[in-house]
């Protein structure tokens, strides 16, 4: 049963809590852009969509290349790799919600982007290795229903944030859930195994 399995919940977390951050850029960095580099939003946005976009792109195909390299030498290289994602992500919160030059902010959006790519290219292939078959399709569900609703409560708190003026401050601020995740993921998932069967 999943539920009984101390994996599956570290798992769940490490998925929902990079949801926060995940959704949050997906929906509000175009509005950070504009209001942080004083640019238009009709610039923004596709500025903003493009970066972390191709940067995401990069990260899935060099995040899935390591993981498949790395987890023949060592069980926890998916694990690692993910780890390593996320943890690119934490200085990206930092640079987006606190930059004021396109350097910051854009090199936050790629590094963003690249991480955020590593850590998603990873979520089922990690899956596999503490779950098996007859469950996976349930837990990858559970992941995703996590996440959904991750999104949903950090779009309505960064609405409120937006509104009183602390949008890039409370971006900033997603770095502290993701660290813990990313610690807790490094503490406690230790497979057994590339496939559980």
């Amino acid at each position: 049963m999943l539920f009984g399995m101390v994996s599956f919940w570290v798992i769940l977390f490490y998925f929902a809590v990079p949801s926060l951050p995940g959704w949050a850029v997906k929906n509000w960095i175009p509005t950070l852009f504009s209001s942080s580099l004083g640019i238009e939003m009709p610039v923004a946005g596709p500025m903003s969509t493009i970066t972390i976009a191709f940067s995401s792109l990069v990260g899935v195909i060099f995040g899935g290349i390591l993981s498949d390299r790395w987890i023949q030498k060592n069980l926890r290289g998916r694990i690692y790799t993910g780890a390593i994602g996320l943890s690119l992500t934490i200085p990206s919160l930092l640079l987006v919600g606190l930059g004021h030059t396109y350097l910051w902010i854009i090199g936050g959006a790629v590094l963003f982007g690249i991480g955020y790519g590593m850590f998603d290219a990873n979520n089922m292939p990690i899956l596999c290795q503490f779950v098996t078959p007859r469950l996976r399709a349930t837990g990858y569900g559970l992941m995703n229903m996590a996440g959904v609703f991750a999104g949903a409560f950090i779009t309505r708190v960064l609405g409120k944030s937006m509104d009183s003026g602390n949008l890039a401050r409370d971006m900033a601020l997603l770095a502290i859930p993701v660290l813990l995740a990313v610690i807790l993921q490094l503490a406690i998932l230790r497979p057994e195994s590339a496939n559980k069967e």
